[in-house]
């Protein structure tokens, strides 16, 4: 519920204390409604108007379908690859160079005839009218880098500096923040981010870790926070810039909280698919091939060779001339 202050609270008092009989006590609710009858008809209007308004929409919450992460975080459905035919040697290589391994893998290298095909065009720098306007200004994109250590997927121990004078900043959060790994840009409040985020995970259920709790080794443990909340460890609390990322990282992750945990649900069912997909489809063994031809300007050519490959290219001028009307 949002609270409303107003200089004159005199009628806002009575709305409210109407509203409780109303609902709240069946005994008072005829003088309830004798006094809502007896109140001026702006006043009355408010009485449900406002309440209405407030019920409707709450400012401290994101407006519905408000998004920080632009695009669709739909993960594709999984598709079979085709395979790939392997490279198959060439009849008319002018050398080949074949290497065999410990492993009897043999590795053929080829050399071809020199391409007759002509070069790649430059592309085309695009050209922006000089239309004498200033260009639309937008705030500079803002890049971070963030690493720490993710404890049974529920605390982050997240590192990072700050952009300017490099000073460390450290803090915990009460969430995992790999759900954001994935994430490598989103707006808010009209500046764009880039985060690096680069995380390791430590879970104490695994077998590594009752391995060396058996062992007698020290048993690490996660640090206590709230669900969602965060506790700077190290840093100025009181520098807007230092706190960006984390106070960044932790909106996204709190707005889109349901988006980001389907779409780290769907990217482990696709990595589960294509893992059993590759486990029923081992790859044949094959020797691999590998050939090249020399281009133009290539410190292979012979002088044959630059000779045919010039040729070749007045060839293609005279065709392009003898095709223009």
């Amino acid at each position: 519920m949002v609270y409303v202050q107003a200089t004159s609270r005199g009628w806002l008092k009575t709305i409210a204390v109407v509203l409780l009989r109303l609902i709240h006590s069946p005994s008072t609710r005829k003088d309830s409604i004798k006094t809502l009858l007896l109140m001026k008809p702006p006043a009355l209007l408010l009485t449900f108007v406002v309440p209405a308004l407030l019920l409707a929409q709450d400012p401290a919450t994101p407006a519905p379908g408000a998004t920080y992460i632009p695009g669709s975080l739909e993960v594709p459905a999984f598709v079979p690859p085709v395979p790939v035919e392997p490279t198959k040697p060439l009849t008319d290589a002018e050398a080949t160079f074949v290497t065999r391994d410990e492993n009897g893998v043999t590795t053929t290298v080829q050399r071809g005839q020199a391409s007759m095909a002509p070069d790649l065009p430059a592309p085309e720098l695009p050209v922006e009218p000089t239309t004498g306007q200033l260009p639309n200004l937008t705030p500079r994109p803002i890049h971070f880098t963030l690493s720490g250590t993710v404890y049974d997927h529920a605390v982050t121990v997240a590192k990072w500096q700050h952009p300017v004078t490099k000073e460390p900043y450290e803090a915990v959060l009460g969430f995992d923040l790999s759900y954001l790994t994935g994430i490598f840009t989103f707006v808010r409040d009209g500046i764009t981010y880039h985060p690096n985020i680069f995380l390791s995970h430590y879970d104490s259920r695994s077998p590594l870790a009752q391995r060396a709790a058996a062992l007698g080794r020290p048993v690490i443990v996660a640090p206590s926070i709230a669900p969602d909340s965060y506790q700077l460890l190290k840093g100025n609390p009181q520098d807007p810039a230092g706190l960006q990322p984390l106070l960044a990282l932790r909106d996204v992750y709190l707005a889109e909280k349901p988006r980001l945990l389907q779409h780290t649900a769907d990217l482990q069912a696709l990595q589960q698919q294509t893992k059993a997909w590759a486990d029923a489809h081992p790859a044949p063994k094959e020797d691999p091939v590998f050939w090249f031809k020399p281009h133009r300007n290539s410190r292979y050519l012979t002088q044959q060779d630059k000779a045919d490959q010039q040729q070749a290219a007045d060839q293609r001028v005279q065709q392009e001339g003898e095709a223009q009307p």
